[in-house]
């Protein structure tokens, strides 16, 4: 994964437990799901032969993988929907309660995404980027506010030292106000609110410091 690549993007939901049976059901009852399953120890051998099938009766189905790192989970989520650039969107929930979610391709480059939203995109139209933001927006925004998810923290990749806040053993326990503290103190990035650069209709009513910011000191938080 090369450098400002990716977006991606961080958040916490409070219902991760090692009850991977307790996790799953209450995960169906959110989302109205059955699930694949499939697991895998430390080392990446599957636990099953098969791919396993929950049994609620509900009309969607999406993939979720076990992983077991010592004997505490991580659950893999695959979503589905409707967008340009991809057509899923990968969610990690973590032992910590963070979720990393990733494949939030509003641009296929980090920076492409930051000029847009700086009205600095010679290449298309300001209005019509930004109605497609809106429509991933829609996407995401739609699965994790069932899963009682109200906030996340969007960035890149550019080996921050932020890219460790999955590790329990460095963050035990956090809550969403924490990760963009950390990722000031950690990488000096300096977040801003995407929901008003969205609605900004020109350039000089943009915030200085956020015009001034490199793309690479630049995360965005998304509250819905």
């Amino acid at each position: 994964m090369g450098i400002a690549k990716s977006i991606e993007a961080y958040a916490v939901y409070s219902d991760y437990t090692e009850d991977t049976e307790g996790f799953i059901k209450k995960l169906s009852d959110k989302l109205n799901a059955d699930f694949v399953v499939n697991s895998f120890d430390e080392e990446y051998e599957p636990l099953h032969e098969k791919d396993l099938l929950t049994t609620f009766s509900k009309p969607n189905r999406y993939r979720l993988t076990i992983c077991y790192y010592g004997n505490l989970p991580q659950y893999e989520l695959i979503l589905p929907i409707d967008y340009i650039y991809e057509d899923t969107i990968e969610l990690k929930f973590h032992p910590n309660k963070v979720v990393h979610i990733m494949f939030l391709t509003f641009e296929p480059m980090w920076g492409g995404f930051i000029n847009t939203l700086k009205f600095e995109n010679l290449y298309e139209d300001r209005q019509q980027a930004i109605e497609r933001y809106e429509k991933l927006r829609s996407e995401y925004i739609f699965f994790l506010k069932k899963m009682g998810i109200s906030s996340i923290f969007i960035l890149t990749h550019a080996y921050y030292q932020i890219e460790d806040l999955d590790d329990e053993k460095i963050y035990p326990f956090l809550t969403f106000s924490d990760i963009p503290q950390i990722a000031k103190e950690k990488d000096n990035l300096a977040s801003f609110d995407l929901e008003i650069l969205l609605r900004t209709e020109k350039v000089t009513d943009l915030c200085k410091d956020f015009l001034a910011k490199s793309e690479l000191k630049i995360a965005l938080i998304d509250n819905f």
